[in-house]
């Protein structure tokens, strides 16, 4: 087995996660590094590199010099500039953070260059590569969970985040860059939505000039499955704190995620509260958890380039989910109007 070479566009905190997932997979080797301040890339380039990889502060440079076969691209949403179609049409595989863009057609560009590539690329949905997520994922792919029926889901924390996360040009908000990953879940358990409606705004955090991004967002979604969700976020939670919590309901199972990686599955059957004997309730409880998510997440992709075997999070769900929450945005822009997909 080849070692495979790894670089990374952007060497920020995102990418250090990263760096130190891929140092549990086998086989792989970080060579090259691109951060506009190469001072950065070499400071990451000693702390998860070795010091071996070469550091670069002209991206193009690096992709002409570099025979890599996989690009980390962990910039923010709003700088990209044509480097992963670039890096897709040289057949580089590709793990993009998310969201992949700002707008559809920065997505749509994207999407065409790796067709044109034929490369493999994984979106950095890391929610979905959680142990409970799959084992849900997996009872509704075989019929085990019922019908898929609702999620409730909230994405809460209280943070002034980066500056560019601040800039709608940037980052988009909370809504777009954040709350993302509740929606691409609810993509990845119900299928593609079939109309939204939703509300975001920017209520506490008007007194720092350079937030102009929500702090708050709810929604709601009815999916060509039937499905339908109700997902929030908000940037006013409890100080130093965070949640992610939600519940998925189909017709024969119960999840209730306590946090992304952590969840109570209740196999109830279908059964309603009446047809259970007074003394004998008829569920069983079994708690999920466990694993790194960007472990599997970066198992995942490799194990895709290496062997073909599906990857959870393709170019196709980095644009689907993204024109998700641009729709939702977009409902938002015009007083909580429907919007169809």
């Amino acid at each position: 087995m080849s070692t495979l070479k790894i670089g990374f566009l952007g060497t920020g905190w995102i990418a250090t996660t990263y760096a130190k997932a891929l140092a549990a997979i086998p086989g792989v080797q970080i060579t090259a590094l691109c951060n506009r301040h190469l001072e950065k890339a070499q400071r990451f380039n000693a702390d998860h590199a070795g010091g071996k990889a070469n550091c670069y502060d002209n991206f193009n440079q690096m992709l002409q010099r570099e025979p890599l076969d996989a690009l980390w691209i962990c910039m923010p949403p709003g700088a990209h500039n044509g480097e992963a179609e670039a890096a897709a049409r040289r057949g580089i595989h590709l793990m993009l953070e998310k969201p992949i863009a700002l707008s559809i057609e920065r997505a749509e560009s994207i999407r065409a260059a790796v067709r044109e590539g034929s490369v493999k690329v994984q979106i950095g949905h890391h929610m979905r590569h959680t142990a409970p997520s799959i084992k849900l994922k997996q009872m509704l792919a075989d019929g085990s969970a019922g019908l898929p029926v609702f999620m409730q889901g909230r994405f809460f924390t209280n943070a002034l985040f980066p500056t560019w996360w601040r800039d709608p040009n940037m980052g988009g908000g909370q809504l777009v860059e954040q709350s993302i990953h509740l929606y691409d879940l609810a993509r990845h358990f119900f299928g593609e939505p079939e109309s939204a409606s939703g509300y975001a705004a920017n209520r506490v955090h008007q007194r720092f000039a350079d937030y102009r991004v929500d702090d708050v967002s709810a929604s709601s979604i009815r999916f060509k499955s039937g499905a339908i969700a109700n997902l929030c976020a908000a940037n006013v939670w409890e100080p130093k704190s965070g949640s992610v919590e939600f519940v998925v309901m189909c017709e024969k199972v119960l999840a209730k995620f306590s946090s992304p990686d952590s969840a109570e599955f209740v196999y109830h059957n279908g059964i309603k509260s009446e047809e259970v004997d007074r003394d004998k309730v008829e569920v069983r409880r079994e708690q999920i958890s466990g694993g790194s998510p960007y472990v599997e997440l970066c198992r995942n992709f490799i194990d895709g380039i290496r062997r073909d075997t599906p990857i959870r999070s393709g170019i196709d769900d980095g644009a689907e989910s993204l024109r998700l929450v641009l729709g939702i945005a977009d409902s938002s822009r015009r007083g909580g109007e429907v919007v169809r997909f």
